[in-house]
């Protein structure tokens, strides 16, 4: 496969965000040289790396001439957040499919965000999740519209593609910089940015080792989603793809007990690096896959490397956790 730069993409997506992001290096101290790249501040409804997909999805929305946005997530999810916001903005109707469990607390994250798009929120328990999404999207075809879906975590080729572009931005950063990466950390649930990533990195033939931290599977579910990934890709692109298992680093052992659950150890990293930088993580993937970024780095004796730490966003994720943040009088966390 031959290298694109980061020009051929713009055909492929609708503008909504100010790239590149901010790629700089970090106050906090691992005993390495450890970098941060800011797709946080993707600029559009509170930016994340389900920004940077939404670019390629309406872009499919548009030449399909789809008059409705779809989408399924958990109750607080960035991808829906994001998803009714396009919507909203370009005048789409909007339907989101959300969980039931964690809507106790209908009204704070992401939450927030959808409702003020105007989105028709459906809650549904998890096991009726497929056939809802079914029957939703053949609702809205017999009433005469469009339909576009965007599965949970934006999971298919064109959120794949999104960083796949999004590594040509890394790579131009960092040559500019003079900077070659040993190490590039990321927290993955679906695989859909860490696909994309290690697509680039082969079309490169880059020597970064990529490393996702995961945030709730466990690594052999989360390496048969990767691999369902690339051959989605695959299909959709007509090319090979051609990435030794060993490259496919899907590490479960920081995931902290389950999927949302705020530990002491994820409050610590959110104080420590507020405290030295400035940046706000989120204590559901960003702060999670931190945390597992220094253990992993600490328990392998890595020194002295050039990391690059991807900041994927989901920040409305700390609104109405300040209780489990700052602990209580006793001094527990609870999740």
């Amino acid at each position: 496969m031959t290298t694109k730069n980061q020009a051929a993409f713009e055909d492929e997506k609708i503008h909504l965000l100010r790239l590149p992001t901010p790629l700089h290096r970090m106050n906090y101290e691992c005993e390495n040289n450890l970098f941060i790249k800011r797709d946080d501040l993707t600029d559009f409804a509170l930016g994340g790396n389900k920004a940077r997909m939404m670019e390629f999805f309406l872009k499919a929305v548009f030449d399909e001439k789809c008059d409705c946005l779809v989408a399924y997530g958990p109750a607080q999810s960035n991808l829906c957040r994001i998803v009714s916001a396009a919507a909203a903005r370009y005048k789409r109707k909007c339907v989101l499919i959300l969980e039931k469990s964690g809507m106790a607390h209908a009204l704070m994250g992401n939450a927030i965000f959808t409702r003020l798009a105007g989105a028709e929120i459906i809650p549904v328990a998890v096991d009726e999740v497929v056939d809802t999404i079914d029957k939703t999207l053949d609702s809205l075809r017999k009433e005469g519209m469009n339909p576009y879906f965007i599965p949970g975590g934006g999971h298919s080729p064109l959120g794949i593609r999104s960083y796949v572009a999004a590594w040509q931005e890394i790579q131009q950063q960092s040559a500019s910089a003079g900077l070659t990466f040993d190490y590039l950390f990321l927290a993955t649930g679906t695989g859909t940015t860490q696909a994309g990533l290690l697509i680039g990195k082969t079309e490169d033939a880059s020597e970064t080792k990529i490393v996702g931290i995961s945030i709730a599977r466990k690594a052999e579910r989360g390496l048969t989603v990767l691999a369902e990934g690339f051959d989605q890709y695959s299909q959709l692109y007509g090319t090979t793809i051609s990435i030794p298992q060993e490259e496919r680093i899907f590490e479960d052992r920081y995931v902290g007990g389950r999927y949302g659950k705020i530990t002491p150890d994820i409050v610590k990293v959110i104080e420590d690096v507020y405290r030295t930088d400035s940046i706000v993580l989120d204590p559901i993937y960003t702060a999670k896959a931190f945390n597992g970024m220094i253990q992993y780095l600490e328990c392998r004796a890595i020194t002295g490397k050039n990391i690059l730490f991807l900041h994927t966003g989901g920040l409305p994720g700390l609104f109405g956790t300040g209780a489990s943040l700052i602990g209580h009088s006793d001094g527990s966390v609870t999740g």
